[in-house]
Formats: C-alpha cells, structure tokens, sequence
C-alpha cells in the first residue's frame, strides 16, 4: 500500500552511495515529523534527472532521515560532505538550530555557506513528544530562494518560479487529512505548476 511504499522510499534515502562532490541546485523539499505517531518524512522535486544527476534518483539524493531522531534536506550547492557532518550532529543531540550554526560556521565541503540550503526537523522524546524545526537559505543562493519553518516542518527551496511555491506547499500540508505520507503528497501538490523549479518552464512541467 501507499504507506508501505512511503517508509521503504524512506529506508531507500539511508542507503544511497553519494558521489564526492555534487553541484545540484536541488529545487523545492519538506522535511517533516509527526509528533502523535513518532513518523518521520521527507519529499522534493528538481528539475534534475537521473542522467543530470550522474544516476542519483532526482531529488531522493538531498534527503536524510535520521530513523528515531529527525530528518535533514541539504540542497542548493549539495554535497555528501556536509550532508554526513549535519547527520553527525544531529546524532550527537544538536537541535536543528544548533546544526545549521555550526554548519554556517564550519562549512567542511567545497564552497561557502552563502550557497547552500538547509531544512531540518526533529522529535525529542519520539510519540508524543516535542518537535523543533529550522531553516537556512545562504544569500547566493538563485532566485527565488527561501525557506518556511513551522512547529513541525520545514520548507525550503530555490530556482523557483516564485514564493508561491512555498506558500502553498505550506498551505498544501497543513490542510490536508490523513498520515504524514499524504501530508506530504499535499505539499508537493501545492508545489504544482508550470515551471516551480523555474528550469522546467520549457518543459511545461514543475519539475522531473
């Protein structure tokens, strides 16, 4: 079912084998939690393939989830370098403010903080527990960038046909019922339009 396929798309996401170095501008993404449930997610779209990528699934590269704990995107100017440190930290306790200071501090990969982006979400305390969330869009990143956080989520993306995108990704999964799946599904829905990642306008679609 729709659930299953969701958690093993999950468990795929730890597995992945990272390339060096990738210079993605991945595009529009949500990290997520559900404080009843102790469920994790994590969803996003570019207008990168897999042959652009160098045989990465599209946007499942960005993606970490920390099983237990939280979940972090690392996009824009990606790299696995700074993908493994933020997942370090978060293992280490760090809060998901306290990943993105270090990491604006720190920086280990090729390039500078100005150019990436960062949403991350954790569960302190797992079913019923406390959610924190935070966001980080560096000033160099292409327009239109930028990121939305919420008590249980966060939204980020860049290369965008507007701030709409984000807006209603928002919209898109704080209004709709069900699982943190569909929650989801509901914001990447919001996302769709011609050109969301503004790459994809020629191809009439928001992203590949």
């Amino acid at each position: 079912n729709s659930r299953n396929l969701f958690l093993k798309i999950i468990v795929a996401s730890l597995f992945l084998t990272f390339p060096f170095v990738a210079n993605a501008q991945h595009t529009f993404s949500i990290v997520a939690v559900d404080s009843v449930t102790g469920e994790i997610g994590s969803a996003g779209a570019t207008c990168l393939d897999i042959d652009d990528l160098g045989g990465e699934e599209g946007a499942l590269v960005i993606s970490d989830i920390i099983l237990g704990i939280g979940s972090i995107n690392t996009q824009a100017f990606w790299s696995p370098t700074n993908q493994v440190a933020a997942r370090e930290r978060m293992v280490l306790g760090d809060s998901p403010q306290e990943i993105l200071a270090w990491l604006e501090i720190n920086d280990p990969a090729p390039g500078n903080a100005s150019s990436r982006q960062y949403g991350i979400v954790d569960l302190i305390g797992g079913p019923g527990g406390t959610s924190r969330s935070a966001g980080f869009t560096g000033d160099t990143n292409a327009p239109v960038a930028n990121h939305i956080t919420g008590p249980n989520y966060a939204i980020q993306g860049n290369i965008l046909i507007s701030q709409e995108v984000l807006d209603d990704m928002e919209t898109g999964f704080l209004n709709t019922p069900g699982t943190l799946a569909d929650k989801l599904m509901g914001a990447m829905q919001g996302a769709k339009r011609i050109g969301a990642d503004s790459r994809c306008t020629n191809n009439q679609t928001s992203s590949k």
